[in-house]
């Protein structure tokens, strides 16, 4: 890592220019060997679009292209979009921090190389700052993740090494400042590389200020400048954490939580800015696995917190989901069959159905204790339990040795009665005991002891065929099992839709709320932002009519003998004005004009108080315009020592109104804000409840899944040694007939109806 001093890089010293745009920089390397100063660049390759030219990963704050150098070497080279001038001394501080590190004492390589080239690429002339930064083949976190979905063991160890790249930047002090999943690619042995180190801290930087805050789906609501420091990771730290963590124990939150159209995991901005309406926290908080549950109810406790307050992630504060043994995601069935079970539900943990050390055989560690598994290789011959016998007498019991006794006493009774020839008696007394014996069978058939036994007897044969046979058994058994997983992944994938749909749903009725309050609220605040101008308007108004008495007062104690002072006015003209009614500048308002036909000159006419017009002899257009200014001089003077306020009880009386309007119109917005919060509210406990329906739902299908998966394997595993065990079956078998022979025989079921014992 190097800084690069190559010269001037700005026009004046503390100048701050205006940077070029990405557009620019793409022009500019069009020409590699005119732009650049540096012989690997300059005589390097620029990676070209099919039609645009160089192509660019445009940011916000810079523009990155690929060059190829000479000697095979591919670099990433930024170039900045805004100007900063701190910007040389960051890198000059953050590359000898990172030079500075032990590689051998880190947990894997993420640092990667760059060098800071002041006079790095020349621009309509003038040269521009770079980072060239060796080129990082590796996966964005996103796309790794869905790639290794079902690879549960894999997510776990991303999640190990995520950690312990946390605890290399918290051990030396440094913060990157932008965690998130742009900038953390994961090679191809499984590290992590850590890229973008503008808004990084390191020890050197103490007391600046950030540059930038981070992606905003990463940060805690509360970051700001200030908290430039060796915390500023920690949130995201937990939020990046927490998502490996809960994806590599379910990986079926992805599916639900992951949004494929949005720039996150499975947490975003609003989950931090609003957690009450979150639909990501209920899924998390009651997750079955305890694990996750605790991990997600300290993270959103961290939400109200800022940074410096965090707890560092380490690998004692994170507990990742231990790996299982057996090798991850196949179960010995479905490896056996070259297929991997879809184990990604919110009721099933990882993909392995092998057995733990704590779990049984096809049971995940969750489910541990949870799920009745019989043992995979039992240690003895079983044989039938003893046989209680028939317990407790029934109705049913009672009518069949009733039948049976009415029906073997007919043909006697029959003949005494001489309802029959004697004769006929051999003949009805066998088909008598027939219907009797008919009448005790479907009595002892009834019961549930012998119900009980005979479907046992069914079962061990059916095992006992299966046993004669353990190939063809063991691709029935995988075939069962291979449709158990394909139920549970359509039903996973149907389920998926569902909780995404209500995401949707969720989002576009809260839109559809908020467009509603504002429409109802609209011109309430309108009509409040005008009260103002209406109020002065209305005292204006008020005040109006005291102005003009005021006026028409002034101006009736003028006397038009005042007007022979005027130009061209004398006491003639106002002896003729007198005459015409008017003695006083009150008597008249104004002046209008007429043509005069035949002459290029204009007659006037004064219009009186009452809107009469008059001629008066002598006054022409120029006398008329004369008397006109000087009547709106007398109101102009009059309207400045006019009232200038309200008495009390009026200005009182139309403020009070308007006090009265505004309440009424903050009330109607308060209403429509408060309507909107209810529908807000309904709509999340609907949302909500449907989803926990779901979530039930899918939890307990996939337990009834994992269940019967589980008993298919343990048979699987049985017929290993077939042979055995098909001699145990018959043996087991034997004994049941026995057993059934002697406690559940005809004999001692009339016994039984007889005694009841």
């Amino acid at each position: 890592m190097a800084v690069s001093r190559g010269g001037p890089s700005a026009p004046g010293p503390g100048a701050v220019r205006k940077f070029p745009t990405g557009a620019l920089y793409a022009e500019a390397l069009q020409h590699p060997e005119l732009c650049f100063s540096d012989p690997d660049l300059k005589h390097g390759k620029v990676e070209q679009s099919p039609v645009l030219g160089p192509k660019a990963i445009s940011g916000n704050f810079a523009s990155v292209f690929s060059v190829t150098a000479p000697g095979g070497q591919r670099y990433a080279l930024k170039c900045f979009t805004r100007d900063s001038a701190t910007l040389g001394n960051r890198y000059a501080a953050i590359s000898s921090a990172l030079g500075a590190l032990d590689s051998g004492a880190l947990s894997q390589p993420w640092s990667v190389g760059f060098d800071f080239l002041e006079q790095g690429v020349l621009v309509q002339g003038h040269w521009f700052p770079v980072v060239r930064m060796t080129w990082v083949q590796g996966t964005g976190l996103i796309s790794w993740i869905e790639r290794n979905l079902q690879d549960s063991a894999a997510v776990r160890a991303l999640a190990d090494r995520f950690v312990a790249m946390i605890a290399d930047l918290e051990d030396n002090g440094i913060a990157h400042g932008d965690l998130q999943h742009g900038n953390l690619l994961v090679a191809a042995d499984g590290t992590i590389r850590l890229v973008d180190y503008d808004g990084m801290y390191v020890p050197a930087l103490r007391g600046e200020q950030a540059t930038e805050n981070g992606h905003r789906n990463y940060q805690s609501p509360s970051r700001t400048a200030a908290d430039f420091g060796p915390h500023m990771d920690r949130f995201s730290a937990w939020v990046i954490a927490l998502s490996l963590v809960a994806v590599a124990t379910d990986p079926g939150l992805w599916h639900q939580l992951h949004d494929p159209q949005g720039e996150s995991l499975i947490l975003s901005e609003p989950d931090f800015k609003e957690p009450a309406t979150s639909l990501a926290w209920p899924v998390l908080l009651h997750h079955p696995d305890a694990r996750v549950r605790e991990l997600a109810d300290r993270v959103k406790g961290f939400v109200a917190l800022p940074c410096s307050a965090l707890p560092a992630v380490t690998a004692d504060t994170v507990k990742v989901p231990a790996q299982r043994s057996g090798g991850g995601t196949r179960s010995g069935a479905a490896a056996a069959q070259g297929g991997s079970p879809p184990w990604s539900t919110a009721a099933v943990s990882g993909a392995s159905a092998t057995a733990s050390s704590t779990a049984p055989a096809g049971v995940p560690a969750w489910m541990t204790g949870r799920v009745p598994v019989t043992p995979a290789t039992p240690s003895a011959p079983t044989t039938a339990p003893a046989n209680a016998g028939f317990v407790r007498r029934r109705v049913g019991d009672l009518v069949a040795g009733t039948g049976a006794l009415l029906t073997t006493s007919a043909p006697g009774a029959l003949v005494l009665s001489a309802a029959q020839p004697a004769s006929a008696l051999p003949g009805s007394q066998t088909a008598a005991l027939v219907l009797a014996v008919a009448a005790l069978t479907a009595g002892r058939r009834r019961r549930p002891e012998y119900r009980a036994a005979h479907a046992q007897i069914a079962g061990l044969k059916g095992r006992a065929r299966e046993l004669a046979d353990p190939a063809r058994a063991h691709q029935r058994i995988g075939q069962e099992i291979h449709t158990l997983d394909s139920d549970l992944a359509k039903d996973n994938a149907a389920s998926d839709k569902k909780v995404q749909a209500l995401q949707t749903e969720l989002k576009d009725g809260l839109a559809r709320i908020t467009m509603n309050m504002n429409r109802r609220s609209g011109k309430a605040q309108q009509e409040l932002a005008g009260l103002p101008a209406q109020e002065k308007a209305q005292l204006a108004a008020a005040l109006e009519p005291a102005i003009r008495a005021h006026v028409q007062d002034r101006l009736r104690r003028t006397p038009i003998r005042e007007a022979r002072a005027l130009t061209n006015m004398g006491p003639k003209m106002v002896t003729a004005l007198e005459a015409a009614g008017i003695r006083t500048a009150a008597d008249f308002t104004g002046v209008i004009y007429s043509m005069n036909q035949g002459y290029a000159s204009r007659n006037a006419y004064l219009v009186l108080a009452g809107g009469h017009q008059v001629k008066v002899p002598g006054i022409g257009e120029a006398r008329a315009t004369t008397l006109e200014n000087w009547r709106q001089n007398l109101e102009q003077r009059a309207r400045q020592s006019a009232p200038t306020s309200l008495p009390a009880q009026d200005k009182a009386r139309i403020k009070a109104d308007i006090a009265a309007r505004r309440r009424r119109l903050k009330a109607d917005v308060k209403q429509a804000e408060t309507d909107a919060q209810r529908e807000r509210d309904a709509l999340q406990q609907r949302i909500t409840g449907e989803r926990t329906r779901l979530t039930t739902q899918r939890q307990q299908h996939a337990t009834d899944i994992q269940r019967k998966r589980a008993d298919l394997i343990r048979q699987q595993k049985q017929l290993a040694g077939s042979e055995q065990e098909r001699a145990r079956v018959l043996a087991q078998l034997t004994d049941v007939r026995k057993e059934v022979k002697r406690s559940l025989g005809r004999v001692r079921y009339v016994r039984f109806v007889l005694t009841g014992r």
